[in-house]
């Protein structure tokens, strides 16, 4: 390897690196008088429960509980329970906690409204992303796509409108753009986006779920073009800390760098 490729390369190994320290509890110390991330996971049930019952969000059925007994991890989903310790990929600190993604908010896809009708997309006002809008995005936010559609154009597709705090996250060509929505906005088909329950976790997300990136496009498929689907994303193990941990993880990692 040449030096040049080395010293252009050695920022990303460093960002990559750290990101795994991160997710592992080993970039900042943990604090006992900390909450216990399975009291944040509680919460957050129980608010997505509530969700339900008003209507707002609809109920997952494969969504289930994880939980540690003898020193193996189980998942509950219903009144199955199955050993899962062999997809425990790493320890993590005893005040955290491993959960799915679609535990923690409601998985969104996108979609496109029929590009010859106009009133789904002039004078549109709704931002509309698709993948290629992501290559612009500099730092974490995402406020806007190249094309706005209209309310009309909305309705009449598969898009959804998506709150402040969204993780949008490319699910093809490619997997792994990642952005924070800094307003509501909408996407193509190209996403699979995450509405957590609570924003509070969005910061600490976005960092975990790029340094889980290549094992999320280990579980792609597809003939053309791979692609990650919404079922197989929102499987994907998260090692969730304590919401103060979070924090001060967040806070270390842009310290040290910030990615543009």
């Amino acid at each position: 390897m040449s030096l040049n490729i080395y010293i252009n390369e050695f920022p990303e190994k460093i960002r990559k690196s750290i990101l795994q320290e991160a997710i592992q509890g080993k970039l900042t110390e943990q604090d006992p008088n900390d909450e216990p991330a399975s009291i944040l996971l509680e919460k957050i049930r129980k608010e997505k429960e509530k969700l339900i019952k008003e209507n707002k969000i609809k109920r997952n059925r494969n969504e289930g509980m994880i939980y540690k007994e003898n020193g193996y991890y189980y998942e509950k989903i219903g009144k199955e329970i199955n050993c899962i310790d062999d997809e425990i990929p790493f320890d993590i600190p005893e005040n955290w906690a491993w959960c799915r993604i679609q535990s923690l908010g409601e998985i969104v896809g996108g979609g496109t409204p029929k590009t010859k009708v106009n009133e789904y997309w002039v004078g549109g006002t709704i931002p509309w992303l698709t993948p290629a809008d992501m290559k612009n995005i500099k730092g974490k936010f995402a406020s806007k796509g190249k094309r706005n559609i209209t309310q009309r154009g909305l309705e009449r597709s598969s898009a959804k409108l998506m709150p402040k705090n969204t993780i949008i996250y490319s699910s093809r060509a490619p997997i792994g753009y990642i952005a924070i929505a800094s307003n509501e906005l909408s996407t193509n088909q190209g996403f699979k986006s995450l509405t957590p329950i609570n924003s509070k976790i969005v910061n600490y997300i976005y960092y975990c779920l790029k340094a889980m990136t290549p094992k999320i496009q280990s579980r792609a498929s597809g003939t053309t073009f791979k692609e990650i689907s919404g079922a197989e994303f929102g499987k994907i193990l998260i090692s969730l800390p304590p919401l103060e941990e979070q924090k001060r993880i967040v806070e270390e990692i842009e310290k040290i760098y910030y990615l543009h």
